[in-house]
């Protein structure tokens, strides 16, 4: 990098000289030529001095570039023509400035062609499309990208898009064929606009645009910008922001983008709202002969084939839902989330019902660090206070009645997110059904806990949220294996480093969560007009093809390496998550094909199926670990010389059932699996009374 001193104050006023004086000969040159001609006569002296005012004039820009970057160094605000704004404290001296960022003049002469020929594209030149088409490996490039963007501008960023919906208007209303070929070309002139904005906007770069483009493209964004002839039909900037996010849904935003335009969007949408009836805007179809159409093939309404225009914040939060840094970025704060899961709901129930909201959120609350959690538990407060107004129940039964359950639907995109979200932070939901944490302020949502993270949720919030995103089946799987994967491990860990106390606490404290998970699911079931024997179901499956037997990859060796190395194993078990662990112990029970899964009633209750899963789950890893006795290992399901006892997973029906007979009376590591029978039914009882409670606390309103 190559940087150099300036100040700013004088390069201003050396700027505004070379201008002057670059103008002035140039008009000395045209009166000269003007002069000579009437004599009819030339001068070589003209052309020379013709040549230095072209010199100066062109000079000009990159001194009051380097005068902009020197005010970008110091945060000096200036108004859109680089004056520093009324108020503004400037730096006296020098200020040190990256000389690499300033843009050779080949390149800005490139980006200058490109800018015509994207806006003569715009407008259907088929020939400009195809010149263009050879600049489009350049688009990702940061010095020719901010080149780009600062020759078009925020006001072309908020125009071409209504330009190109207003020519697939008239497409349709003529019923031609090529709406298509013209929509696929507005998408190659867009997602190359995306791309290029995406690298002008990243300070990470050498070159990106500077404080003053991000104001001018907020306060185009707010704009009503008129549609060519479309009878004075005006659309907000942010509309075309939104096109343009739509056509390129991977492009790499900066988090700078994200906190800037990107939070400036949602406040945007939301104050736009508030002047629409209802709080809805209506997301154009192509059969809305009187609304703009979508500029591209989008398709934002859930479950339906036909085209609309994008939705700009659902498109905002498909680039935010690629990467965790975006993400927290852009929802990174309680009153943005808020109104996005709470007060935008009608808005989401007419487009992709919040699935664009559930892939940002994923992203920004699935990891193990403070900011994921403090998010995940923030989301856990807005979307209980969002269910708790709509439970009832009945006195003497104990199944919960939804008053209006379509209106807990329209965010229903967001629940199989969220139980994936939930299933990553099983270690602190576990922890919470144990301590039953009060509620805290947004500061305070996080402890660090042997220098570790821990969310602090709390046990009504869990079952209020688990009660919606157990509605979907998705939701409630993530959430279901998530669980089980975590017992697992908890329970291998404990019998690999003898630790009977740790064994005993996760049977109590796991299945009482698993009691709460199932209730809710079942509850989630029939409040909807479901069969209770059908939320059982899914339970019932999973014990039967023996999820619970299969072993830990490579627990047999924590005996063997010790308790440091052993703690490493179970790390590795969930390094992808526990999703991702469940999702493996699920395939993994499958191929027992049910034949070591222990068989019990059709009208086991999940009390019971707890019960049998942790028994599998504790013979898997008595055996893992040579927890048994060993004198006269003489039975079917006996393997190997010396003698050792088969992996449950792979025993067959029959030798399983001497197995589970055997075990009881030779195991070494004793436990009460009545235990896990109670604990899913304390679990159970205690969703029912936080249901019960809240049912009571909404009659009195």
């Amino acid at each position: 990098m190559a940087f150099s001193s300036i100040d700013p104050k004088e390069m201003h006023q050396l700027g505004h000289g070379v201008q002057n004086a670059g103008k002035g000969l140039a008009d000395c040159a045209g009166r000269l030529r003007a002069i000579l001609n009437e004599v009819e006569s030339t001068h070589p002296g003209v052309a020379a001095i013709d040549r230095v005012a072209q010199w100066l004039t062109a000079q000009a820009p990159d001194i009051y570039r380097r005068r902009d970057l020197a005010y970008e160094a110091e945060k000096v605000d200036v108004d859109v023509f680089g004056n520093p704004v009324a108020g503004a404290v400037l730096p006296s001296g020098m200020t040190r400035i990256n000389e690499s960022r300033m843009i050779p003049a080949e390149v800005r002469a490139e980006a200058e062609q490109a800018a015509s020929l994207v806006e003569a594209a715009a407008r259907g030149d088929a020939g400009a499309m195809e010149k263009l088409a050879a600049y489009k490996g350049r688009m990702s490039d940061p010095q020719f990208a901010t080149a780009l963007m600062e020759r078009l501008g925020p006001q072309a960023l908020a125009t071409l898009p209504l330009i190109m919906g207003a020519r697939v208007r008239k497409q349709l209303d003529a019923g031609r064929d090529s709406t298509q070929a013209v929509r696929q070309r507005n998408r190659d002139v867009l997602s190359m606009l995306s791309t290029a904005l995406a690298a002008a906007t990243d300070p990470t770069k050498n070159s990106h645009v500077n404080r003053r483009f991000i104001e001018e493209l907020k306060k185009q964004g707010r704009k009503e910008i008129p549609a060519p002839d479309m009878g004075g039909l005006a659309n907000p900037g942010y509309w075309s922001l939104g096109q343009i996010l739509a056509s390129a849904p991977k492009a790499a935003y900066s988090e700078w983008f994200m906190s800037t335009i990107g939070q400036d969007m949602i406040r945007w949408d939301r104050e736009y709202m508030k002047e629409r009836r209802n709080g809805v805007w209506t997301l154009p179809r192509d059969t809305d002969l009187y609304d703009l159409p979508a500029p591209i093939d989008t398709r934002p309404f859930q479950g339906s084939s036909e085209i609309g225009t994008a939705d700009p914040i659902a498109a905002l939060m498909s680039l935010a839902g690629t990467s965790r840094e975006r993400a927290q970025a852009l929802i990174g704060n309680r009153d943005l989330l808020t109104y996005l899961m709470r007060d935008r709901r009608p808005q989401w129930a007419m487009g992709d019902h919040g699935e664009s909201l559930g892939e940002a959120m994923e992203a920004a609350m699935k990891g193990a660090d403070a900011d994921s959690k403090r998010l995940t538990v923030m989301a856990t407060h807005i979307l209980s206070d969002i269910v708790r107004p709509h439970l009832s129940m009945s006195d003497g039964n104990n199944d919960i009645e939804l008053k209006d359950p379509s209106k807990l639907d329209e965010l229903s995109g967001i629940r199989d997110n969220m139980g994936r979200i939930l299933s990553e932070h099983s270690d602190d939901i576990v922890s919470t059904f144990y301590k039953n944490h009060e509620r805290q302020p947004d500061d305070r949502l996080v402890a660090i806990v042997d220098g570790q993270p821990v969310a602090r949720f709390t046990r009504a919030d869990l079952d209020f949220v688990m009660l919606d995103v157990a509605a979907d089946e998705k939701g409630y799987k993530a959430m279901l294996l998530g669980q089980i994967a975590h017992m697992r491990g908890k329970i291998d860990e404990a019998l690999a480093t003898g630790n009977k106390g740790m064994l005993g606490n996760v049977i109590a404290n796991d299945s009482k969560v698993l009691g709460h998970l199932v209730e809710a699911h079942r509850q989630a079931l029939v409040a909807r007009g479901k069969e209770a024997d059908a939320a059982d179901e899914a339970l019932r499956k999973l014990v039967q093809e023996g999820i619970g037997l299969v072993p830990i990859p490579f627990a047999q060796q924590a005996g063997k390496v010790g308790l440091k190395a052993a703690e490493t194993i179970y790390e590795n078990f969930v390094r992808g998550g526990y999703a991702k662990a469940g999702d493996w112990l699920l395939r993994q029970s499958g191929h027992a094909g049910g034949k070591t899964g222990k068989a019990f009633s059709e009208a086991a209750s999940n009390k019971i199926a707890v019960e049998e899963m942790m028994k599998q789950m504790i013979e898997s890893s008595a055996v893992a670990h040579g927890a048994y006795r060993r004198n006269d290992l003489k039975e079917s399901f006996v393997t190997g010389d010396p003698p050792k006892v088969k992996s449950p997973h792979q025993m067959n029906i029959d030798e399983y059932d001497d197995f589970v007979h055997w075990i009881v009376e030779n195991t070494t590591v004793p436990a009460r699996y009545a235990d896990a029978q109670q604990g899913t039914g304390t679990g159970i009882d205690d969703f029912v009374t936080n249901m019960r409670a809240q049912s009571k606390e909404n009659e009195k309103k």
